[in-house]
Order: C-alpha cells, then structure tokens, then sequence
C-alpha cells in the first residue's frame, strides 16, 4: 500500500509545485522571518540620523505596506478547489545528512525531479552557521563564490532574504506589524545595519514571543498554571483566538503540540518529517541541524533517518511523537466530499503513530531493532503502609520490556530498609518510572532520587477519569484482550483474580497493588500509542524477592530450625551485585564472561549471573556440558560461528508480531500511516534456517544438556522442528525480489485470493493477445501496443495501413518519419483498459495486506520459534562460559556437595579473582567450615595487603560455581550458598541523610536479620565511623552473632583488640595476609619497609603498617614520625590502663586454700611483683 500511496504523493506533488495552492506549504514556504535584534542603545545623534536615512529610503514605500500586507495574509485563504498535496517550495532549506552518515543516497526528492543532488548539498547549511542567512536561490547550485567586498558583501546578504519583494517593502512591512502584534524592530535601523545583525545575534523567533508560552502565563490545558496540585505539564493551553487564526496546517500542528507539550514532534510533509516551533530549536541544538527559510522556527530530515534522528534524542532524554499523514491528498478530497469541510478538514489528515522514550521502544516499521542488548524496563509502583506496622511498606510492581513483551507482576512486604525493593531496582533496572501522584512515601521518592537519579520518572493522576484501579485494569482486559472465557486468560493473571468471580474482574485481596501498577502501565502505553502491539504478544511472570521464601520461613521458624532453607537461586540483593562487581559494563564479573554471540545470550547470561542456581542438577548438567566444549574444541568453533551471525530475534519477532497485527491495522494509526516497507523478514527466515543444522551439529556430543537443547523430539531433546514452517515461508514469496524491491508476492498456490485476482489479469491479457491478433488480420501487418499507465492498449499502426482504420477507432498519438505510426485505441481496447486497471488497482490492494497477513500467519507459530530462541541462548551462554575457560591459564571444575545437616563449607585451592589478569595476580587458597577449620575468619592485616581484594575472589568465585562455570583455581570444593551478604567498602549516602556509620549499620541490620546456615558472609571493617571502642564493641558482638549462626563468614578488621577476644575461641580461626617487613624495629618509621606478599596466612597480623601507607601516600616525613611518636604514646597509655587492670585483679586473688588466712602464697606474690615492676617500667614517649 505504501507503493501506490507514495505514487500518488509524487503525483499530487508535481501538480502542486506550479499551483501553489496548499494552504500548508505556503505558510511553511513563506519569506524568511524578520530578525529581531537586540542592539546597543544609540546616542540621541545617531538615532536621528538612522531615522533620516531610514526615512529617504522608504521613500514611495509607505503606500504599498498595506497593499502588501493584504497581498501577504491573501496566501493563507483556503479556496473550495484548493486541496492539499506532499510537496514543498523550491526555496526550502533542508537538513542534508552528511556522506559521512551513510544515508544521503536514500534520501527522496519528489517535489522536483530536475533538481540535482548537487542543487541540494549546495542549499543545505553548516551546523556551525545557525544563524547565518541563507543562500541565494537564484545562485548556481554547487558553486560558491569567494567573498565580495564590504559594501558589495552587504548588498549580497540583503538579496538573501528577499523573497518576492524588496527588502524594504519587508522592513515596512515589520514596521506595521509592531503595532498589532509587539514586533520589536528598530525603526532606525538602516537595511546594512539589519542584515549584520543578522550574522552575529541570535535570532528571536515568533514562538518565542507568544504570550502564553511566556513563564508566567504558562498553562496546562485545563488552564493550570505549574503551581497547581493537578498541574499537567504534558499539555499546554492555546487560546482559542489564536488557533482561529491559523491556516489548517499549523492549526493541526498546535492542535497535536498542545495535547503533547512535553514532546518533540515529528511532523510528516510527504518524505520528510519537520520540526516547528520550539521543537525546531531542540533539532538545532540537540541534532545539528539548520534552520530553514521562513518566518517561523523551521528544520527537518527525510524520513529514512528518522530511527537515527529519534534514537538521539530518546538517549538524551526527549520524548518524540512520531506524526504520520494517514491519508493521502486524493483520500482528503473523497473525505471532504462526504461531509460539509470547514477550512481546518482541508489539510491531510495527520495522527500520533507513537510516543518514544527509552521506555517505551516497540520496534517496527521506524524504529529499527538497536546494537544495544540490555532490556528497557518500564517499571511501575504502588505502595501502601502495611497496616500492623506503620512504618513499614507494601508495594505492587509491574515492570515490562516493550520491545520483546516480558512483563513481571507481584506485590511484597519490605523491610525498614526498603532492601527488596533496592534488589528489584538492581536486577531489573528501569528507565523509566510510573507512580501515581501523592502515592509514594518519602523514603521510597528517596531511593528513586538516588538510586535511579538518572532515570526518568512519570508521575500519573491519582484522581478523575484516568485513575487506575485494579478493578478498572481487570475490566479493560477483559473487554478487549482477554474476552473468550477464562481459557483466554494467561495463567499468572488468572492467579491475580478472585476465585469466586468467573468473570474474572475482581482482583484477589494479595494482588490489588500489583493490578493497579500494571493499570499504570497500561495507562501509559495506551497514552504512548503502544498498547495495541504490546499487550497482545505478552508473556507474564510472576515475580517474587528473590529472599521472599527465606524471610516468610525465617518468621515463622524458630532459631534452631534456620539452618536447613533451600532456594532454588541464590539470592543476590543490591548491595552484594555492587560490592562485588557482578553485573556491569566494564570490569564486571559479566563483562569478564560474556563471550555471547548473540542479544538474547547475553540478556540470559545477565539473568544467571543475578539468580544463580541452588539446584545442584542444573549446576553438574552445565558443568558437563562446558567440559564436552573444552574436550571438542571443534564443535565450540562451529557452534560459535553458527550463532555469530543471528539477528536479535526476540526483538525481531516481537517487529513481526506488529506488523502481522490486525488489530494494529485495524485500529492503530500505523495501519493507515504511509510508510517505506521493510526488508528485514527475509533475515530472519534465512536466520531459522541456518539454526537447522543445530541437531546434526551436536549430534555427536555427549552432554545431557547438550542433547536436550539441540537434539528434537524424537531424539530426547525440546530442540523444535521448524522445518515444515520455514518450508512453506521459503515456497510463499520470491526472496529474492523481497530483498531488493520490499514487495512480498506469493508464488502460485499459496494465497487464493491472489491467485484469483492473477487469473483474472491473465485472462485480460489473452483478450487482449486475441484482439491483437484478429486486428492483425483486418490491417495485414504486424501491429503491437503502445503506451503505459492510463493511456496503455493503444493500437500502433504503421502509416501505410492506417487508412484502413474506420471511425470506430479513435486516434490517440502518432509519429512521424520514416517510420510514421498512428496510434488509436477502440472501445474494446478502452474496455479491457479498464478492466486492467480495476484488476490491478485489486491486486494492489491484496498486495498490501498480504505482507501483514504472512507476518501474521508467522507469528501464529510464535511459540515455536520463541522455544528455539530459548534453546539457542542457553547454548550461546554454555559457549560463552566455555570460551573464558578455554582462555585460561589455571581453571578447574568445582565441585558443589549437598547442603546436608553437617557443617556448609568452602575449600579453594590456589584461586584467583576471575577479572584480574592472572600474570598479575597472587594466588590465594581459604578454607572455612570444615573438621578442622572453623566457618568464621578473622581477617587482619597491613593496609593494601589485600584482604578486601580476597573477600571479592570468594564471593565471585562461589557465584561462578553455581552458575555452572568452571573457576579460576587448582581447586574449589563447596556446599551450596543460598545468599551473598556483603559489606565492603565505606560511604555515605548524602541525599538520603545517611552518615557512614549509619548505612554500615544498616547493611549489617540485614545480614543479621536474614543470614542463614547456608549463607556467605563478608564484612570489611565493620566498625568504622564512630568511637573507637564503640566501634569495637559493635564488631565483637556482630562477630559472636555470626559464630553462633555457623555461617562461612570472612570478617576483615583492623581492631586488634578483636584478636584478644577470640584469640581463644574455638568457633572462630584467624587468618592474615602475610606481608614482609625490614626495620620493624627502627624509632624512624619511614625507615620501614613493608612488601605486601597478598598471601592469605594462618594466626593474626600484630599491626595494621599504617606509616607505610602514610609512606606510600606521600605524606611529608615529619608528619609520619610525628605520628608515629603518638602512637606510642597511645599505645603505652593503653597498656598501663591492661596493667593496671591486671594488678588490682591479682591484688584480689582468693587464697590458695581454705585455712589460709588471705594473704598471698609466694607465687602469688612474685607475679603481683611482676606486674608492677612492668607497670614502672612503661614509659610514656614525648
């Protein structure tokens, strides 16, 4: 359709360049606009002298300002007869892409096809030169000329907006105008002085000066100034007075940007979308683009970039409306016929076909499927304060990825600390945020502020008809998505209704917040003109915290029974993916793994690495098939190359599923817009078809994981068989032709009603053959036809015959020559003429829906193919983990026991930090929780000895081992971790008025609260940020609560005093890294050397070696010596206060016996002598 459509758009124009007559494009064509200055007051002198000179200039030119200014306002009448067409001015300005961009070759010029390609590169303007005028018209395009002299220089630049009238019939122009609408051009202001203005001050535009544009008059449609609680600032009011006034194309554009003022436009003109207004400086600033010649703020860009073009702006946070013109100038007309037109029904028709943010992106006939793989999450909240504890929040999430449909629902409890939520944000983050109005607390309008500060965040009306309800959600899905019983209804939607209601439109008590925030989702895509291509192709999911079993449990458990939980993942909340650089761009423990080949493997690998698993089957099953990888190299090597060149088809297939849509083409405007057609279908068939070879590739493999992911039915896999449907697709249309042209003919036999409409044009042209042949007989000569389109089936006939032809035939062309032919056409020629064009005009029509039809009989098989995407990226990942073992240096495969009623414990052997280069890195081994070894490490140690860096090789290492992978050591033998809890690092958190002390405190109230048996606990230096011996106090009880829990714990600390504590408890060991040091002993302590060995060592560190950091940091001698001296005194001052204590209790020692009488035994007496003589000795330095 978009063939015959663009077809009649080329036509219409031509036949309106030489017209004129479109109300539209005359605006947008008009003289360029006065440019409003702002100047440097002159002296008194000087004004008076402007205005002399200005005065002998105008000289007869007064007379004819209001002849021109109605001659001017005459051009925007509309006339019965005028009917708009796709074309524009000769003298538009455009934006050119560059060679660079790669598509100016793709650009379409319809409105003059003698117009170059070097007419156009000469017109378009430098980025750099926004406010520079134009180029004559009347100059050869291509050419420029070097600069002229000053006062021929000026002359030149005044020719440049001249436009159909001299410059100072314009300038008085102006000057009329400042009366009536407040233009402020200077009437002293001679022409030179005016056009130099020009090229050094920014331009004032007309919209610019709108008074309801202004800040302080700014309203919302309903006419709500920003100050209003309901203030909407996604629309804008425009007095009625003024739309009046406008012709009917910029009256429908104002009409389209006051229901959408916090959009950017994209307005469609034929092949080209423009920008107006205040849109057209976001174009200028945001995408390098000129101003065009007119009176108003004007740019644009042919429709080809318009994916390019949007995607720009989205990254940087606009929101563009896509406008298509949904009918073409001979459909306007039909339409106008049918009703009593006012002058605004006399322009195309033009709707909003989406709404882009980063959000929102459905890729389709526009937006092309990005680079990017990571998911777009539209992320929706409710929240209500549980009832029995005030402080405490219930919310209800939806969260969605428009561009392939995921969509989660669920509804939780979440603790002081908002921590399910902060887990939620981290494995799933959103770029953008839907919460109803005066919904939110405060402490969760925080966490969005800071955690998600980049994020773009929608607030949407709490009151009024757009009020989303669970009812109201449950309501608009049964009535227009889900209305064929309950069979109709997806499985998690159904568990959200009340069991009692087979209507299935009351909510369940537990998933009222959850509806109501999928209400909001649906709201807003409703809004965004997505709702129709999204909802229809959703896949919904349950969601649940990832610790939601454990807490439920761990509250109704008593305390001995904690131990024995299991999790089908571990779980990974925020803080733990921070810590331990888990997911990421760069460095991070997924950008080390990620050898995916494909999108849809790398968004799996991102989902395994947040839920790794804690079934011990899946984890040996992936294990096993990793090894056949590495045992058979060549199988790695071709299965790599086999997915190397897939397209992202999830994506894809949701592209598909829009464009086969027939509620898209029914109801949406997409399915009346008039757009280029797309190529990209015939790539993703020849993309399933490579996938044929999987079974035969991984025939020979002996992984059970592997048979099952690539081996079909009958060979004891659920790899699909789609041989037979990618048949049918290979048979259905010439792919070829598909390929070049975008036309998608079936061949015979696939479609009847095609087939029916190609016999009928074959019978057409045997009639025709047949005429030929008896018309052949009556002239005696050879004959043929002549002609195309309309004027087609005309009768050449050579001179010498033609005198044979009687007055039935009618005479149509001739030519003469020597070869001179007549041509005529008789009423059966005009007949069968006519009987073509209406077979064909049909077949068109076919042709049109035929596209969406195959689409949509592809997408009817969407299970299927959806089944073997599933397969292909569990592959992609298994190869991807196999290709960073196969990289390594050192790699074993661990070994992951039962989480049985003994002790959990972890033993690695020589392991490294798997995103540290191993030629750099010292290896390191630990053991925790076995006979011999207790779960709980005390870790000392020098500054920079590496202990923080430990913690991480442990934590990554546990979580690489349950998702399968083999890891970076000699050894790993493991039971299974339910869940990571760390605390590494110290910060603050500014914005949410949390001091270090208080967010350590925090994250530690969480490990203690929800640490089980199973769990992997690492602490850096808890402790730090208050008092000292508050700090130490803090750490030793967190650290007995651990021993006592038995989970494998790694507690870092610099508070020696610890070691005393524990030194004795058989629950906890102590462990160091070992470093070297040279003159330990020196009163100078910057003569001490201190070689960090990285080394993980039984027993404990005796000192921290703070002055060697201080050292190492650079800081000045004196100082450290300086502090090295109070730190002795400290030091001795403590010790004394140890003596002290240790004498008064040696003092008080009971008798040896019962018949002593008190005082001391000898021995008794010897060690309180002892101790004093130790007391005196102690020596406080100066």
């Amino acid at each position: 359709m978009s063939k015959k459509l663009n077809n009649s758009i080329n036509k219409s124009s031509n036949s309106a360049v030489s017209s004129q007559s479109n109300t539209l494009f005359k605006y947008f064509s008009k003289s360029p606009a006065p440019l409003e200055k702002k100047k440097t007051p002159k002296s008194s002198s000087e004004q008076q002298e402007g205005q002399e000179q200005h005065r002998k200039e105008n000289v007869g030119n007064n007379r004819n300002v209001n002849e021109y200014k109605r001659k001017y306002e005459d051009n925007f009448q509309i006339e019965e007869s005028d009917e708009e067409v796709v074309t524009v001015s000769k003298k538009r300005r455009r934006f050119i892409l560059s060679d660079s961009d790669g598509e100016e070759e793709n650009i379409v010029k319809p409105y003059n096809k003698n117009q170059s390609r070097e007419d156009d590169n000469s017109k378009s303007e430098s980025p750099n030169k926004k406010n520079s005028l134009p180029a004559s018209d009347d100059e050869d395009s291509g050419k420029e000329s070097s600069p002229p002299d000053n006062g021929k220089h000026k002359n030149q630049k005044v020719d440049k907006i001249l436009v159909g009238v001299s410059f100072m019939e314009k300038l008085q122009h102006l000057q009329s105008m400042k009366e009536d609408e407040n233009f402020s051009i200077k009437r002293e202001s001679t022409a030179g002085e005016l056009v130099q203005s020009n090229l050094d001050e920014p331009v004032i535009w007309p919209h610019q000066k709108l008074e309801f544009l202004q800040p302080d008059k700014i309203k919302d449609k309903s006419g709500r100034r920003p100050d209003h609680p309901d203030y909407d600032c996604s629309t804008l009011y425009v007095p009625q007075k003024f739309l009046d006034s406008l012709s009917p194309g910029v009256h429908q554009w104002w009409i389209l940007k006051s229901d959408n003022y916090d959009c950017v436009l994209f307005f469609k003109v034929g092949k080209f979308y423009e920008l107006y207004h205040m849109d057209a400086d976001v174009g200028v600033k945001e995408l390098g683009f000129t101003y065009m010649r007119g009176e108003f703020a004007h740019s644009g860009f042919p429709e080809v970039s318009f994916d390019k073009m949007s995607s720009i702006l989205v990254e940087k946070g606009f929101k563009v409306a896509r406008v298509e013109q949904t009918e073409t100038p001979e459909m306007m007309i039909e339409r106008c016929k049918r009703i009593k037109p006012t002058k605004f029904d006399k322009v195309v028709r033009r709707e909003i076909c989406q709404i882009l943010n980063l959000g929102t992106q459905v890729f389709g006939n526009q937006c092309q499927v990005t680079a990017h793989y990571q998911p777009n999450y539209m992320l929706a909240i409710v929240e209500t304060h549980c009832s029995q504890q005030g402080d405490l929040s219930r919310y209800g999430i939806c969260f969605l990825d428009t561009s392939i449909g995921d969509c989660y629902l669920g509804e939780f409890e979440d603790d002081r600390n908002c921590s399910r939520l902060h887990t939620l944000i981290s494995h799933y983050t959103p770029v953008l945020v839907l919460f109803e109005k005066l919904n939110l607390s405060n402490k969760t309008q925080d966490i969005l502020r800071t955690v998600l500060s980049g994020v773009k965040r929608e607030c949407w009306p709490a009151n009024g008809a757009l009020k989303c309800t669970a009812e109201r959600t449950l309501k608009e899905l049964a009535e227009n998505y889900y209305n064929q019983g309950d069979d109709n209804w997806p499985l998690v939607l159904r568990s959200m209704q009340a069991e009692s209601d087979h209507l299935g439109l009351t909510p369940h008590p537990n998933s009222k917040l959850s509806l109501k925030a999928m209400g909001l989702c649906l709201a807003y895509m409703k809004k965004c003109k997505i709702v129709e291509k999204v909802l229809p192709m959703t896949r919904y999911h349950l969601y649940q915290p990832p610790d939601a079993a454990t807490i439920e449990d761990l509250n109704k458990a008593k305390p001995r029974n904690r131990i024995h939980l299991k999790r089908s993942h571990m779980v990974l909340d925020a803080s733990t993916l921070l810590n331990l650089r888990i997911i990421g761009e760069e460095y991070s423990l997924q950008s080390t793994l990620d050898h995916c080949c494909t999108k849809f493997g790398k968004r799996l690998l991102h989902h395994w690495l947040c839920a790794p698993s804690c079934i011990t089957e899946v984890i040996r099953e992936r294990q096993e098939a990793i090894t056949n990888f590495l045992e058979k190299p060549t199988l790695l090597q071709d299965a790599r190359a086999l997915m190397a060149p897939l397209p992202d088809f999830e994506r894809h297939l949701a592209q598909i599923h829009h464009f086969g849509s027939k509620i898209v083409q029914d109801t949406h405007p997409d399915g009346r817009a008039i757009l280029f057609e797309e190529k990209f279908f015939v790539g993703i068939l020849k993309g399933f078809e490579t996938l044929l070879k999987v079974p035969t590739l991984y025939a020979e493999c002996g992984s059970t994981l592997l048979k099952r992911l690539s081996q079909h039915t009958e060979g004891g896999g659920i790899f699909p068989d789609m041989k037979e449907q990618l048949d049918f697709f290979k048979q259905a249309f010439d792919h070829k032709k598909a390929t070049e042209s975008g036309v998608v003919a079936p061949e015979a036999g696939i479609d009847e009603e095609y087939d029916a409409i190609e016999f009928k044009i074959a019978k057409i042209n045997k009639d025709l053959q047949e005429y030929l042949i008896r018309q052949e007989k009556y002239f005696g000569c050879r004959l043929s036809y002549f002609g195309n389109d309309k004027k087609r089936f005309q009768i050449e006939i050579p001179e010498s015959h033609a005198r044979k032809a009687g007055s039935e035939y009618l005479l149509e062309s001739q030519r003469k020559g020597s070869k001179a032919v007549r041509r005529f056409s008789t009423q059966e020629t005009r007949d069968l003429l006519k009987q073509m064009i209406s077979a064909e005009d049909e077949r068109n029509g076919v042709l049109n829906d035929l596209t969406r039809r195959i689409f949509e009989k592809f997408s009817q098989q969407y299970s299927l193919w959806q089944k073997c995407v599933d397969c292909v990226a569990q592959l992609d990942v298994l190869t991807s983990l196999a290709e960073y073992a196969r990289q390594q240096v050192t790699i074993c495969v661990p070994i992951i026991e039962e989480c049985a009623a003994d002790q959990p414990f972890m033993e690695i052997e020589s392991g490294f930090h798997p995103c540290i280069a191993v030629d750099s890195y010292i290896p390191n081994g630990l053991i925790l929780g076995t006979d011999d070894t207790p779960p709980l490490s005390i870790l000392t140690g020098p500054n920079m000895g590496g202990k923080s860096t430990l913690m991480r090789q442990v934590g990554l290492l546990a979580v690489m081992s349950q998702i399968g992978a083999h890891v970076p050591a000699q050894s790993c033998r493991m039971t299974l971790v339910d869940r990571i809890f760390t605390r590494l690092g110290a910060q603050d958190d500014i914005l949410s008025g949390q001091s270090t002390f208080l967010v350590e405190l925090n994250e530690t109230s969480l490990i203690l609260m929800h640490a089980t048996r199973n769990s992997l606990v690492l602490l850096d230096e808890l402790g730090r940020g208050t008092a000292t011996y508050d700090g130490t106090a803090i750490a030793a009880a967190v650290v007995n609560f651990l021993a006592d829990r038995q989970c494998r714990t790694l507690f870092s600390t610099h508070y020696h005093n610890l070691i005393d504590f524990f030194h004795d408890d058989k629950r906890i060991t102590l462990g160091h890294m070992a470093c070297m040091v040279e003159n330990d002993d020196s009163d100078d302590p910057t003569k001490e050397t201190v070689t960090f060995l990285y080394k993980y060592t039984s027993g404990a560190c005796p000192k921290s070696y703070g002055f060697n950091a201080a050292k190492l940091a650079g800081m000045p001698g004196a100082i450290i010596k300086r502090a090295y001296t109070l730190s002795k005194q400290v030091e001795t001052i403590a010790l004394k206060h140890k003596m002290s204590a240790a004498i008064v209790a040696a003092a008080a020692a009971p008798a040896a016996d019962e018949d002593d009488d008190g005082s001391l035994t000898p021995k008794q007496y010897a060690n309180l002598k002892n101790l004093i003589k130790q007391f005196l000795q102690c020596r406080i330095a100066k």
